[in-house]
C-alpha cells in the first residue's frame, strides 16, 4: 500500500537509532583498545562496515520506493543517518570519555610521546615538544571538545560517503515473473 511508505526523514528517524548504537560501539571499541588489543581490531572492522551499513539502509529504502527513488533522496537519507546516528553515538561516548576515561586523550598524547621520544628523527621534533607542552599544560582537548570535533567530521566524511555508496544503492531492481 502507498500509504504504508515513510518518506526519507522518517526512515533516517528510524535506521539512525540502530546506525547510532553501531557508531557507538565502535567508538567505545576504539577507546578501551588500548586495554584489551581485538578491540582495536574490532573498531577497524566496525569502521570499515559503516559505508556498508549505510549502503544496505539506502538500498533498503529504494527497494521500498519500487526503484523510484531519485539519488538525491537516497544521499540525503545517508546524510540524515550519519547526522543522526553520529547525534546518538556522540552522547554515549561523551558519557564515557567523561565517566569512564577522563584522560583518554592524555593517555593517548603520553603513547605518543613515548614513541616519538623512541625514533631518533623524532625526538627532538617541534612537533613533540607541542604535544609535550600540551600534556604538561593541561591543554588537550576536554571530552565535550572532542566529542563535537568527531561529531562534525564523521558528518562530513558520512556526507561523502553516503555520496559514494547512493550510486550502487540505485541499482535496478529485476523483478522476475513466472511465464505461463
Amino acid at each position: 500500500m502507498m500509504g504504508d511508505k515513510k518518506n526519507i526523514f522518517q526512515r533516517a528517524s528510524e535506521w539512525g537509532i540502530p546506525f547510532g548504537l553501531f557508531l557507538a560501539c565502535g567508538g567505545i571499541t576504539y577507546i578501551f583498545a588500548d586495554y584489551f588489543m581485538p578491540l582495536g581490531i574490532l573498531s577497524f572492522m566496525i569502521s570499515l562496515a559503516t559505508p556498508i551499513v549505510v549502503y544496505k539502509f539506502q538500498r533498503r529504502k529504494f527497494i521500498e520506493d519500487d526503484g523510484f527513488s531519485e539519488y538525491s533522496a537516497i544521499w540525503m537519507l545517508g546524510i540524515m543517518l550519519y547526522i543522526l546516528g553520529t547525534i546518538l553515538a556522540s552522547f554515549i561516548i561523551f558519557l564515557v570519555l567523561q565517566y569512564f576515561r577522563p584522560d583518554f586523550m592524555y593517555e593517548q598524547a603520553q603513547t605518543v610521546i613515548n614513541a616519538y621520544s623512541q625514533m631518533p628523527d623524532m625526538k627532538d621534533s617541534e612537533m613533540l615538544k607541542v604535544i609535550q607542552y600540551m600534556v604538561d599544560n593541561r591543554l588537550m582537548p576536554s571530552p565535550i571538545e572532542t566529542v563535537f570535533n568527531v561529531f562534525w567530521f564523521v558528518t562530513f566524511i558520512g556526507s561523502l560517503t553516503s555520496a559514494l555508496t547512493a550510486w550502487p544503492a540505485r541499482r535496478s531492481i529485476k523483478k522476475y515473473q513466472r511465464r505461463s
